[in-house]
């Protein structure tokens, strides 16, 4: 690329497709297991009625799950995660690096500047990448979100006095009203609650809120790349201008402690940026997605599930789980881009590495 890439940007020609599916699948699955902590946190505060929210209800509901299940409750719904993380990282790795070459061309024509191409480019190759992706991702989501949110040993993380009654803490989740779980007795792995899934509602259970994934995702990916390349544009053009040093688009032409700087300062804004915009979607979509049809009762719809949310706590209902997932946006966007990077640089084809 030119004018949308860059001034270290690997183009999808230059990679090793081989070795960019396998490395790539390898590092990512490194990263989920470092962070999916804060995925269960963030879940939880969406998904259960009444759970305290903000830094201090993750904290909360962190000391709950530690104290009942210890650091596997943490981890609960991991292995579904991981299991169809790997094929979801390699469509979504190769689309939007495919996507991003194809697009970039044209976004260079109709952008006015190379922030905007670079932002142009990022945001269809980010939004086609993740919906391609969503028919892995949504059954995934389904029966890992309701292993994180189901109980063992039912219990609320209490919220403090002056924040709720003590009537309302003292009542175990499902008592609460947390009809959005689909409680199980005992322990239960992730093919045992699929198959539980596909009895109660058929396979279209697995894809339960998957027009709502499509609209929380697909608009949060195009976010999340859009801002990140735009933001990489801007830092470097603020970078120049400063130092008044110009790369002319040249690989070598940043220090490794300044390319890591740029990159990490932009995925931190990106994911700032895309998480803000895109949590009222999110919490919507987490309680649809472990939401179970009460026997006689309608399917769970979005719309329905948003006028309770909006009924129990307004508007501010839609901000639930933001702090964790700002907090695990940020993470993630910054380990993922450092890892994506220098993935992409370890795939080099060997005649573009000498280079």
């Amino acid at each position: 690329m030119t004018g949308a890439s860059s001034p270290t940007e690997v183009d999808w020609q230059k990679l090793d497709k081989q070795k960019f599916i396998v490395v790539g699948a390898a590092l990512f699955s490194g990263v989920t297991t470092c962070l999916f902590p804060l995925t269960v946190l963030k879940t939880r505060q969406m998904a259960i009625q009444g759970a305290p929210t903000g830094l201090w209800g993750a904290k909360e509901t962190a000391k709950i799950i530690l104290r009942t299940d210890g650091v596997p409750g943490l981890y609960r719904g991991f292995g579904t995660v991981v299991f169809g993380a790997i094929p979801a990282r390699i469509v979504y790795l190769t689309t939007l690096e495919a996507m991003k070459s194809v697009v970039a061309p044209f976004a260079e024509q109709i952008s006015s500047s190379d922030t905007q191409a670079a932002g142009t480019a990022n945001f269809f190759a980010g939004a086609v990448a993740s919906l391609v992706t969503q028919s892995i991702i949504v059954p995934v989501d389904v029966v890992s979100q309701r292993l994180m949110v189901n109980d063992r040993h039912p219990q609320a993380a209490p919220a403090p006095a002056s924040h709720s009654s003590s009537s309302s803490s003292a009542k175990p989740a499902h008592a609460r009203g947390l009809s959005t779980a689909a409680f199980a007795p005992g322990k239960q792995n992730g093919f045992a609650l699929a198959r539980l899934i596909i009895q109660q509602d058929g396979v279209r259970g697995l894809y339960r809120g998957f027009g709502a994934s499509v609209a929380t995702f697909v608009p949060s990916s195009a976010i999340w790349w859009s801002a990140y390349g735009a933001y990489q544009k801007a830092l470097w053009h603020q970078y120049e201008g400063i130092t008044g040093r110009h790369a002319e688009g040249e690989l070598q032409a940043r220090s490794p402690t300044e390319v890591v700087a740029v990159q990490t300062s932009s995925a931190l804004l990106a994911g700032c940026t895309s998480a803000i915009l895109t949590n009222p979607l999110d919490v919507v979509k987490t309680r649809l997605q472990v939401a179970t049809r009460q026997k006689g009762g309608p399917q769970p719809s979005f719309r329905a599930i948003a006028q309770q949310l909006l009924a129990e706590a307004g508007a501010k209902g839609l901000l639930r789980g933001v702090a964790p997932r700002i907090t695990s946006t940020a993470l993630w966007s910054t380990c993922m881009v450092t890892t994506y990077e220098f993935l992409k640089r370890t795939c080099l084809k060997p005649e573009f590495a000498e280079t």
